[in-house]
């Protein structure tokens, strides 16, 4: 008889599935409604950038039938031309995840460690599991920071990736710049440093670390990004690395022939241009932060407003009854219990009008479900 279980890789049988935020469609199927707003999964709540969306249609309308071009030179030379850099310093792929897959096939052997927080994005972890690698989990600090000491002090020989998100996913907090030097500096010189800094255009605090200022002096930091978040393009999945060239030179060699489709390259190089939108996009969100973090904290909760494009509160008691109240009144956030915080939630930043409908319906749930 066939077994899967004989054949399939072990360490991807003990994988548990991703559950990513809960979309639209499958909250109308369960329970036909179709008046939802999802603060789920840290998209745009203004949508995409029009000047990208103007060149995706035309794209798509002229060339869907050709294939695009595998290496995205038009954006890697864009990217450059923004940043300072050579286009050979720019890994493009199928959004930030796409990235991640390729530096762990890249570069993860059996055996392998990778050092990462407890609480953070969990792709991470993902793929070192899948490569047969070995997460070192740090755990956070009280205040839900990355205990950098001791990311420093679980370095060994075997350490091949330290990860770091900062921004952080989830809880929005970040790693200042006198830690952020502090961990660069016990970065062993073939331990790979690589910060996810996809909600870095949000920051607003003056003691974020400017990743890219030690770019020259540090061969083995890679810095992701994405088009996903402020420019609104998380659809059409484009993200890209920015590495020294013999990085993105052996990625290369791991990559697909075609990652990135030609309407995502087309909607990247407008929106590197559309500064008006992202400028909005800035804006609407930092007022969105204040006011979700006011109300909540006005409830009486634990939050953090963090430095991203979401919200992050312990609510004291299990989240998921929350959660599941708030679907049926059409508000879709995450709880966090998938990722061992079962009692804190993530709430994306909307529109002033979505934000305040959570308020409301968040009140409303929580006191139902625990009078």
């Amino acid at each position: 008889m066939f077994d899967v279980n004989k054949i399939a890789r072990p360490c991807i049988l003990v994988r548990k599935e991703y559950v990513p935020g809960k979309p639209v469609e499958e909250v109308t199927r369960e329970y036909g409604i179709t008046d939802i707003i999802k603060l789920a999964s840290n998209e745009n709540p203004l949508g995409a950038s029009p000047l990208a969306v103007e060149a995706m249609i035309k794209e798509i309308r002229a060339n869907a039938n050709y294939y695009p071009e595998s290496l995205c030179p038009k954006v890697a030379e864009k990217l450059a031309e923004k940043f300072n850099l050579s286009p050979n310093n720019f890994y493009i792929d199928n959004g930030e995840d796409g990235v991640i897959t390729m530096l762990g096939l890249t570069f993860i052997n059996p055996g392998d460690e990778c050092i990462m927080a407890e609480l953070t994005f969990p792709a991470y972890e993902n793929i070192v599991g899948k490569m047969d690698g070995k997460s070192i989990v740090i755990p956070m600090t009280k205040d839900y920071r990355f205990d950098v000491d001791g990311m420093i002090r679980a370095i060994t020989p075997k350490t091949k990736i330290i990860f770091l998100c900062n921004p952080n996913n989830p809880t929005g907090t970040i790693i200042y710049k006198d830690e952020f030097d502090r961990l660069l500096a016990a970065v062993p010189e073939n331990t790979l440093f690589v910060c996810d800094e996809a909600y870095y255009e949000f920051v607003d605090d003056p003691n974020y670390p400017q990743s890219l200022d030690y770019f020259n002096d540090h061969p083995n930091l890679i810095v992701m990004r994405t088009f996903s978040k402020i420019m609104g393009l998380a659809s059409v999945r484009i993200g890209y690395a920015i590495a020294h060239k013999e990085i993105v030179q052996v990625m290369l060699k791991t990559r697909e022939p075609f990652p990135v489709n030609r309407v995502a390259q087309a909607g990247a190089l407008a929106a590197m241009d559309d500064k008006e939108f992202c400028d909005k996009t800035f804006t609407v969100n930092a007022a969105g932060r204040k006011q979700l973090f006011e109300g909540l904290k006005q409830m009486g909760f634990e939050v953090y407003a963090g430095q991203a494009n979401f919200i992050f509160a312990n609510l004291g008691k299990p989240s998921m009854p929350v959660f599941e109240g708030l679907l049926k009144e059409g508000v879709i956030i995450r709880p966090l219990a998938p990722q061992g915080a079962p009692n804190c939630i993530r709430v994306t930043i909307g529109t002033p009008e979505q934000n305040e409908r959570f308020l409301n319906s968040f009140r409303k749930v929580f006191s139902e479900v625990y009078p």
